[in-house]
């Protein structure tokens, strides 16, 4: 074969923005933002080196012309690992060759001679590609491959497009293979909807949950994860630290039919690797060569063009500790509100946002927020309301009102309207549930979305709420051809394995989902409350612009008898710290669980920087405890994994806050009875490292430590049972 010599000139045409036509009223946006507000990409092509490299203040990727233009590197501002990325995001394909032709493996890796124009309009930047794939000793394929890369605010849209220039036998097709370092070992992944056993509404609760595991690269037995589905979504993160996210777009089909012809086909794996060390991903439509030299297997005439969309998310992480987040909910009841002296008492106790929490008929007055109504109340309820919502804000908090991404009331005018042609159907048999007490739920891909945009503006204008609190922020499979044109869920596929069929392959609504994201955020301004309730499904790209989440509601097992230890607690409860979250009480501990435990609960919470939701009596009365560290987005905060501080107890938990100069140390006894804990600091160690300890002193017992045990042996330190006590450490300056 002849060497591919690519001299491609690429055109831009369209320039894809999602969330554009931005209206937000949210006010100026001050001289430093914050992650959650989006900024522009710093774009550089080094021409000695190959290099294009995209930045923000949070995170670089890199890409490398000479090798395909692919992304070879990923780092967090504020993460741990200099690359995310052990071996660059790569595409390739597997041929059916003669026999003696040589390799039969083409990739875009090997591709020196990559194309590549980048161009950059506001906060969206483009980078353009177009290389063939090459075998290692650089012959063509036949198939070359054009990618765009829409990069936006923590997250990347791509659009890959393999072309076939004359037939060929493909055995495998891959539209990303990688190695990522070894630290990211939880994963988790949201399954095709080819694994969910039911249709019902709520099925994404249960079948179609995230559902989570561990790749520890040359450490430990785990299994290796592999379907012949290609999954909706997978994350691999090193939890409390940082992650990498993959998710498709909406159309499932291109995973699904167009190159295989029918499901199963595909494959997708995440591994141990040991040579380089770390966890590879494989995500392939078409898996169908043999392995370890089994017989031949079969392959698929390829010709013309295949294109795939997918996404690829990072964590925006600001580097410093999050403040508590306490919240309250409050509600009409029977024409009774939350009084001041709640308020007050609620301000007191630390609660940052009490969020109108009003969606159900929970009170049996028939007096609740109908999903796409307004006005919710009567007039006198309403005046009510935008009193309560001042005195919130004459007590220093925020709030925010209910609304459900998904679901609309069938009391609306606009149910009766569009409802069927914006409902989401799991399945053919009509629109679901059309009493049920809630709503039915809506698809994003479809005029749905434009009205639920414009039931928040109606709200955010006419009262002095400071955000929104989403509900259902998920994205969600539908089966309904009326949002991608009729003929699109019952194409027929003449390629692939027997010419198959392709009948109502649905798709789902994430496009719509970060669409939504990006508008609310400039909606409600960049000082605005953006509040996301994400049970099961965690996601980095539509949690970068929430100030607040909100998780772990159902599915899980709820504790009864003890709490898990930190290393045990699903990557959820965390989710690598993005963003101030919250783990919901109900949905985690038992309605009869003891005492102790919902104080072991609030420990844990304290000890891993996240919350009870709603703030519990034990939360509130144990956070008080941080109000001597300030302002405690001045300090970087460490969990149990900080190796700082070490203990002789197994039922201790530690964690660190630690600035310039100083550190406060948390040291936790999970025990049913009093200990004496030996504690020993490194400061070499502590996330702002100290040469030397000056003070240390345990507070609020007035009780100076000797400085020579606590850096050598140990000091002894007599911690009650279920209680946390905080050692103030300052720096030797001389």
């Amino acid at each position: 074969m002849k060497r591919f010599e690519l001299n491609i000139v690429c055109v831009l045409i369209v320039l894809y923005c999602g969330g554009a036509g931005y209206a937000g009223t949210g006010g100026s946006v001050p001289e430093k933002t914050r992650g959650w507000w989006p900024g522009e990409y710093k774009v550089d092509l080094d021409s000695k080196s190959g290099l294009l490299t995209l930045s923000t203040p949070y995170y670089t990727v890199v890409h490398d012309t000479n090798k395909g233009g692919a992304i070879s590197k990923i780092s967090l501002t504020h993460g741990k690992v200099d690359n995310l990325l052990v071996e660059p995001i790569g595409s390739n394909v597997r041929l059916k060759l003669d026999k003696g032709a040589g390799s039969d493996t083409f990739s875009d890796l090997n591709c020196s001679s990559a194309n590549i124009k980048h161009t950059k309009s506001g906060d969206t930047a483009l980078v353009m590609v177009v290389c063939g794939l090459l075998d290692k000793d650089g012959n063509y394929s036949g198939v070359k491959v054009k990618t765009t890369y829409t990069y936006r605010w923590g997250y990347i849209k791509i659009h890959k497009e393999f072309v076939a220039e004359k037939a060929v036998k493909v055995r495998r097709l891959c539209v990303l293979s990688t190695i990522v370092d070894g630290s990211l070992e939880d994963y988790g992944y949201r399954p095709a909807i080819f694994e969910v056993m039911g249709s019902s509404t709520h099925s994404w609760q249960s079948d179609q949950i995230r559902r989570w595991g561990k790749m520890r690269p040359g450490t430990h037995f785990d299994l290796p994860f592999r379907t012949r589905y290609i999954p909706r979504y997978l994350v691999l993160a090193n939890q409390q630290v940082e992650g990498i996210e993959w998710f498709v777009s909406d159309d499932l089909s291109q995973w699904d039919y167009q190159v295989g012809g029918k499901p199963g086909a595909a494959y997708c794996e995440i591994s141990a690797s040991t040579k380089p060390l770390g966890n590879r991903i494989s995500i392939c439509p078409l898996n169908l060569a043999p392995r370890y030299n089994l017989p031949e297997g079969g392959y698929v005439e390829f010709e013309g063009s295949y294109s795939f969309d997918y996404y690829i998310g990072v964590p925006i992480l600001e580097g410093h500790a999050h403040k508590p987040w306490l919240n309250k909910s409050y509600a009409v009841n029977k024409g009774e509100w939350v009084s001041e002296e709640q308020i007050k008492a609620n301000a007191a106790d630390g609660i940052v946002t009490m969020h109108l929490h009003n969606d159900g008929d929970h009170h049996g007055d028939g007096m609740f927020w109908r999903d796409g109504s307004y006005p919710p109340y009567p007039a006198k309820e309403m005046k009510k309301m935008d009193e309560i919502i001042k005195l919130i804000h004459k007590h220093g908090m925020k709030t925010a009102p209910y609304f459900s991404n998904h679901e609309l009331h069938q009391s609306t005018e606009e149910f009766k309207k569009h409802g069927e042609q914006w409902a989401r159907k799991p399945d053919d048999r009509g629109n679901i549930r059309p009493n049920y007490y809630y709503g039915g739920l809506m698809c994003l891909k479809s005029g749905w979305l434009d009205f639920l945009k414009h039931s928040i503006d109606r709200v955010l204008d006419n009262h002095d709420f400071d955000g929104v609190y989403y509900d259902w922020n998920i994205a969600m499979y539908c089966n309904n051809p009326l949002h991608v044109g009729k003929k699109s869920n019952g194409a027929v596929s003449d390629k692939g394995i027997g010419a198959y069929a392709i009948s109502e392959t649905g798709h789902w609504d994430i496009d719509g989902l970060i669409d939504l994201m990006e508008w609310t955020r400039k909606r409600v301004g960049h000082d605005g409350v953006i509040i996301l309730h994400n049970t099961l499904v965690p996601m980095f790209a539509t949690e970068n612009f929430a100030n607040y989440v909100v998780g772990m509601e159902f599915s899980y097992g709820k504790l009864s008898v003890s709490m898990p230890k930190p290393s045990e607690l699903p990557l959820e409860w965390s989710f690598v710290q993005g963003r101030p979250r919250a783990v919901i009480g109900y949905g985690t501990i038992t309605p009869d669980a003891p005492k102790r435990l919902r104080k072991l609960h609030a420990i844990t919470t304290l000890m891993t920087s996240v919350a009870p939701w709603p703030a519990s009596k034990e939360a509130i009365d144990l956070y008080k405890m941080l109000k001597p560290l300030g302002n405690i987005e001045e300090y970087k905060f460490e969990d149990w994994r900080n190796g700082a501080v070490l203990t002789n107890d197994s039922d201790g938990i530690t964690a660190v806050y630690s600035k310039p100069g100083e550190a406060w140390v948390l040291v936790a006894n999970t025990s049913p009875t009093k200990k004496d804990v030996s504690c020993i600091i490194k400061s070499e160690k502590l996330p702002y490292p100290m040469k030397s300890i000056k003070s240390a002193r345990v507070i609020g017992k007035d009780s100076k430590l000797n400085v020579g045990k606590l850096t050598g042996a140990g000091a002894s330190i007599l911690i009650d049972a279920d209680d946390v006590i905080m050692i103030h450490i300052t720096q030797n300056n001389r």
